[in-house]
């Protein structure tokens, strides 16, 4: 069975947003991507992450709070096995249909950018969204709010693209999905092993004379397979503890940007007092030569 495959990222930070975009236009390192088919990667909205970047802080209203989610991060792909199965014109329909889908629940003009990518195992949507809600005001809440309206998301998706026949996951599951680059299976799983069965012929037949095994060639593809499942397994939990190191370094800067404001402050009221204390000492002075208590002859 295969399944639609939806996930978000709330992007508050524009340093978070620039990098994402980098990403995706492959403007920095990106070892899982196969750079001979990069130039096959999918581009509307813009060429490059400036341009988008761009898009987005103008597609922003005029008055905002500083630690909003400005951003969204959609990734719209499919279980592996789908896209082994279906031919290019399947792939296309799927993510028009996805791409269709975004622009009616968000706005056309609040669909800022949509990528295809074919350069990694499995092919992607990536798409970034500024969260407008109907009242024209930036709130990711509305879309993005609760449990019950990530679950509503979920199926509301699943049966748009049900025709392609992919089914919905588990609904009200606590399954995680990896971050942007890789998709498959659940990060809390065991790593896939290799065993004695994967790598032995098995039996077709037995035969009164000659048993009969598989063929070698179809040993070697399993073999194959359950190793491209090993290393994909693999670098998802390696792109996990990235994702959370990069939240880690996020909010550690966040704390000292506001440890280094708290001292400032401090050192301002300090300062205050300081002036104070010396303007009232020149008060009492001033009041001392007022009442006759000369400070000199």
């Amino acid at each position: 069975m295969s399944f639609a495959i939806l996930r978000t990222t709330k992007l508050k930070d524009w340093g978070n947003i620039s990098a994402s975009l980098q990403h995706t236009f492959r403007e920095r390192l990106t070892p899982n991507a196969d750079e001979i088919r990069t130039a096959l990667n999918a581009h509307i909205g813009g060429n490059n992450s400036e341009q988008v970047l761009q898009k987005i802080k103008d597609g922003l209203p005029d008055k905002y709070r500083a630690d909003c989610v400005k951003c969204v991060e959609y990734l719209i792909t499919a279980s592996p096995e789908w896209f082994s199965q279906a031919n290019e014109q399947e792939r296309l329909q799927y993510f028009h249909t996805a791409q269709e889908w975004l622009k009616e629940r968000h706005g056309v003009d609040n669909v800022k950018y949509v990528g295809i990518h074919l350069d990694e195992t499995t092919p992607h949507l990536v798409a970034y969204v500024v969260p407008i809600d109907e009242r024209g005001k930036l709130n990711c809440k509305a879309f993005l709010g609760g449990r019950e309206k990530l679950s509503q998301m979920q199926s509301n998706f699943a049966e748009r693209v049900q025709k392609f026949g992919l089914k919905r996951g588990v609904e009200g599951s606590k399954a995680k999905h990896q971050r942007v680059k890789r998709f498959y299976g659940h990060l809390e799983q065991e790593t896939p092993k290799m065993t004695m069965e994967d790598i032995t012929p098995k039996l077709l037949k037995k035969g009164l004379f000659q048993d009969t095994y598989e063929d070698d060639q179809v040993v070697v593809d399993r073999v194959n397979a359950k190793m491209q499942a090993i290393l994909d397994h693999k670098t998802a939990q390696i792109n996990d503890l990235r994702q959370k190191l990069g939240e880690t370094q996020a909010k550690l800067q966040k704390t000292q940007q506001e440890l280094s404001k708290m001292r400032f402050n401090e050192q301002m009221k300090q300062s205050q007092a300081k002036v104070q204390e010396k303007q009232k000492n020149l008060s009492m002075d001033d009041l001392k030569r007022s009442k006759g208590f000369g400070l000199g002859r």
